[in-house]
């Protein structure tokens, strides 16, 4: 279980996970690499991408989705930026929430409402699409429910 993730969330969910997984390489040429972290026992799906925000020269999208309907989408790359699109219980947070840039430390309420794993993956795709070509972060979770 995710460390970041409170509470009882259920099961991974691999057909989730999967679909996500599709949505991504449909979206973006830049997706490299798109592959759960262990095939006997996979805890993630790892979605690596050939360029990242700024001059960053990749990133990485871990993705855990649970039968429940939770979900952590947490976004890293090579020079520690980090942020976090989650739906899960969390005492001290709205249930979907958002962990800001450039280290997910600070939350607040999540722009994403959809619950649809694919619309998830577009939200968080469009979402990061702007920073990526603006390079810019202050934006990421600023958005009508997208997508």
């Amino acid at each position: 279980m995710d460390e970041d993730i409170e509470g009882d969330v259920g099961s991974l969910d691999i057909a989730a996970l999967e679909e996500i997984r599709e949505e991504f390489l449909a979206l973006d040429g830049l997706v490299d690499d798109a592959s759960f972290d262990s095939l006997l026992d996979p805890t993630e799906l790892r979605i690596h991408l050939a360029d990242g925000i700024a001059d960053a020269t990749w990133c990485r999208f871990d993705i855990r989705w649970y039968q429940t309907g939770c979900y952590s989408v947490h976004h890293t790359d090579e020079n520690g930026l980090d942020f976090r699109f989650d739906h899960h219980p969390k005492p001290d947070a709205p249930d979907r929430h958002f962990h800001h840039s450039p280290d997910a430390d600070s939350v607040t309420v999540s722009c994403i409402e959809v619950t649809e794993p694919r619309l998830v993956a577009r939200a968080v795709h469009q979402l990061w699409r702007r920073a990526y070509e603006t390079g810019e972060t202050v934006s990421l979770n600023m958005a009508e429910n997208p997508p």
